[in-house]
């Protein structure tokens, strides 16, 4: 079949416009740090970077305690008793101890992302009585577009959220003195907008194919 040239116009506009970029995902399992290392810009090559005590004032946990001003960021992989099932959480794994910890309040911390993204999703494990401590909170700079608690009873549970353009993700990883694990940080790019050369590429495969039927119709 041939085809005109206003209906190749129409179909490479189409073809621009819907399909764009393929959307890759990208996982950080913290298995390439070394045991005892202080997370914040090792995977800054990935477009992800981590910044301790995302909150501060009081906090909204069951503990009754304030933000932390302190929130331990350190990669451990030994002392992993009682993570619970399904096993989410395995090897290195950020911010699980048996015992206290020497956080002043409820932990937090921000995942900052180069570019933004449209999906997120962790691996918490570890969780106690109050699994609803262990919360995402998703942000498009400044504004946030929402947030998701954990319901697990069984001590392990994946957390994800998706939006338009999530360009940071603060992280409640449990409350005061809760060693809740956090692995496996999944994040998809935000589905690219089409460039101004498609709509353009669109328009005039569209108004040529208008022209023409018009001109059959005189």
């Amino acid at each position: 079949m041939k085809l005109s040239s206003s209906s190749l116009a129409l179909a490479a506009g189409l073809t621009l416009f819907c399909a764009g970029p393929a959307r890759a995902d990208t996982t950080v399992t913290f298995e390439d740090l070394v045991e005892g290392t202080l997370l914040s810009t090792q995977y800054s090559a990935l477009g992800v970077n981590f910044v301790a005590n995302a909150f501060s004032g009081a906090s909204s946990s069951s503990s009754g305690k304030p933000w932390a001003s302190n929130t331990d960021m350190t990669v451990t992989a030994t002392d992993l008793g009682g993570l619970g099932s399904p096993p989410l959480a395995s090897g290195n794994v950020l911010r699980s101890f048996n015992g206290w910890q020497s956080e002043d309040g409820d932990p937090s911390f921000w995942i900052t992302f180069t570019a933004p993204i449209g999906s997120v999703s962790m691996d918490f494990a570890g969780m106690g009585g109050t699994p609803a401590d262990t919360r995402l909170f998703a942000y498009n700079g400044t504004s946030l577009l929402g947030s998701v608690s954990a319901t697990s009873n069984t001590g392990q549970q994946t957390l994800s959220f998706s939006a338009a353009s999530i360009t940071k993700v603060g992280v409640a990883p449990g409350s005061f003195r809760d060693w809740v694990a956090v692995d496996n940080l999944k994040f998809e790019a935000a589905a690219p907008v089409p460039e101004p050369a498609s709509y353009a590429l669109l328009s005039l495969g569209l108004a040529a194919l208008l022209a023409k039927r018009r001109g059959c119709a005189a």
